[in-house]
């Protein structure tokens, strides 16, 4: 996004994020797994994944067998 304005770049990984989350909706609900997007403590994880400051979390999924 290295073309993409400051303000505008925030937007566009939000984008982008959802249009993941959704596909992998899809894909659980056609294959019988079950998902979720939850909140999770992002420091640990940004840390343990080496993420730069620049670099964010935006949202986590959870995926697994259904009850």
């Amino acid at each position: 996004m290295t073309k993409a304005e400051a303000e505008t770049r925030r937007f566009y990984a939000s984008f982008d994020a959802g249009c993941v989350c959704q596909n992998v909706y899809l894909f659980c609900a056609s294959t019988g797994l079950a998902t979720v997007v939850h909140d999770l403590d992002r420091s640990p994880l940004a840390s343990g994944l080496k993420l730069r400051p620049e670099q964010q979390i935006i949202m986590t999924q959870a995926v697994g067998y259904p009850k």
